[in-house]
């Protein structure tokens, strides 16, 4: 376990072996939550704004058609990629 210590202007280091581990780089961001008495940070990655992307017609359709599906409730929560796989796999298996 390491242990921090809360410096001037409430400032703490995250020792260089946590750093590794997780792959923190100076500049990179970590979200900070308190989950009772305790403070989880956990690293952000944030996606670059690009320029506009020009679809063609059949990405144009498909792109409203997600979205008509997502404004009438056609959609289902998942906790993680895996249990989105696990539930494609078992409606397919219903086809």
């Amino acid at each position: 376990m390491a242990m921090l210590r809360v410096r001037d202007k409430a400032q703490i280091t995250l020792p260089a072996t946590i750093r590794r581990a997780l792959g923190i780089k100076p500049g990179d961001y970590l979200e900070a939550e308190i989950q009772g008495n305790k403070l989880m940070l956990t690293p952000q990655v944030f996606v670059e704004k690009s320029e506009s992307v020009m679809l063609s017609q059949q990405g144009e359709q498909m792109l409203e058609e997600a979205l008509d599906d997502i404004q009438a409730g056609r959609v289902k929560d998942a906790d993680d990629v895996e249990s989105m796989i696990a539930e494609l796999h078992r409606e397919a298996d219903l086809d």
